[in-house]
């Protein structure tokens, strides 16, 4: 670019004597031309490195931006993930606290069932103590009975030994009179007449009948009950058990005994297990 702006100036003096003034007036026009094309071509070159500097400066920018934008996606990847996490986790919780609720619900029914056998037991053991002080009663009304009536047979046997005690007295009074009217009319010599009456002698009786035995009860005809068993719910004992069918906590030895071969220790017991009831 230069030569081309120095080319005009390098024919100068080829124009010289026909016009030096105005070829001088030429050249320093053309420098005047030169300098502000010069000062154009720096300005374009400032201008060039500013827009360099700019591009490079956008181009920065432009990597930061998707560098950010990376990050965002990167960020609302985690948050997303979080978001479903934590919904496994909300969900797990809601289903572990159903669970539990459920349980709660189960063990409740449970303890009902419990209480309300708990309380038939003792009704049933109230039922059977009745019954049994009903039967203690009517054996004691009917020993009374039996004593009164053996108290009325030894009257009865003492009255009759009284009364035949007075008949040999009186028996006795008589032959004493029948001996005396005899050696009476023996010295008088009024033959002896004996009295119309004659009494006899009553055997008297020395000890009181016997009151007579009952009859022995009839027992009952042995009726063969099927093999009772019982299968162990969850939360039950050997007490429990025991109560159950004896109205009594303390007879669960005898659940063992019958049950030997599959209870050898009374800790194993457990929900499930078949247990025969003697």
């Amino acid at each position: 670019m230069k030569l081309r702006l120095l080319l005009p100036l390098l024919a100068l003096p080829a124009f010289a004597p026909t016009g030096f003034a105005q070829n001088t007036e030429s050249a320093a026009q053309l420098r005047r031309d030169f300098a502000t094309v010069q000062q154009q071509r720096d300005t374009l070159a400032e201008q060039l490195a500013q827009a360099k500097r700019d591009a490079e400066t956008l181009l920065a920018e432009r990597d930061a931006l998707r560098a950010e934008q990376e990050a965002a996606k990167t960020q609302l990847a985690a948050a997303q993930t979080s978001a479903v996490e934590a919904s496994e986790a909300v969900r797990a919780q809601k289903e572990a606290e159903m669970t539990v609720d459920m349980t709660v619900r189960a063990y409740a029914i449970k303890e009902q069932e419990a209480i309300e056998a708990v309380k038939a037991a003792q009704v049933a053991a109230e039922k059977q103590l009745a019954a049994e002080q009903a039967r203690d009663a009517a054996l004691a009304e009917a020993a009374r009975t039996a004593t009164e009536r053996d108290a009325a047979k030894q009257a009865e046997t003492a009255a009759l030994a009284a009364k035949a005690a007075m008949q040999n007295e009186l028996y006795a009074a008589q032959i004493r009179i029948e001996n005396l009217a005899r050696a009476l009319a023996a010295r008088s010599g009024v033959p002896f007449a004996p009295t119309a009456a004659t009494l006899t002698p009553t055997p008297v009786a020395t000890e009181a009948p016997a009151p007579a035995e009952p009859a022995p009860a009839t027992p009952p005809a042995q009726v063969s009950s099927p093999l009772r068993t019982h299968t162990v719910a969850d939360g039950e004992n050997l007490s429990i058990i025991s109560f159950k069918y004896y109205q009594s906590p303390n007879k669960w030895d005898k659940i063992v005994a019958a049950n030997r071969a599959k209870l050898k220790n009374p800790d194993m017991l457990r929900a499930g297990m078949v247990l025969v009831i003697p």
